[in-house]
């Protein structure tokens, strides 16, 4: 299962569901790679997830923790990162920038279903 998720801060309710629902799949025993564009690519910072929940309680911070934790792919497309000055030091621990061919070629492969929000 591919997570792309493209809800930053101005929807940061939908983006902590998506990550959620990723979370709930890794649990499942999937493997969950995220990969996180557009705006949404600051919650790969260090610092940007803290605090941010769901209007029902749930985190962000943890979904994130337990994937990279777990050692399902977190990733913050290059381009995007780029425009938001967004180093590779900026990240949290076990999250990558990678460009776009990486995301084109996950959404082509038949191992993956994608989930986009």
């Amino acid at each position: 299962m591919l997570f792309i998720i493209s809800k930053g801060r101005e929807k940061s309710g939908s983006a902590t569901r998506a990550m959620q629902f990723a979370s709930l799949a890794a649990q499942q025993g999937s493997h969950v790679p995220v990969f996180f564009i557009d705006e949404a690519v600051h919650w790969a910072q260090m610092g940007m997830a803290e605090g941010i929940r769901a209007a029902t309680g749930e985190s962000l911070k943890d979904f994130l923790d337990f994937l990279t934790s777990h050692r399902h792919p977190v990733q913050g497309c290059k381009a995007c990162a780029d425009k938001r000055l967004i180093s590779p030091d900026d990240l949290v621990q076990g999250a990558v920038i990678s460009p776009a061919p990486v995301l084109v070629q996950m959404m082509a492969s038949p191992e993956y279903k994608e989930f986009t929000f």
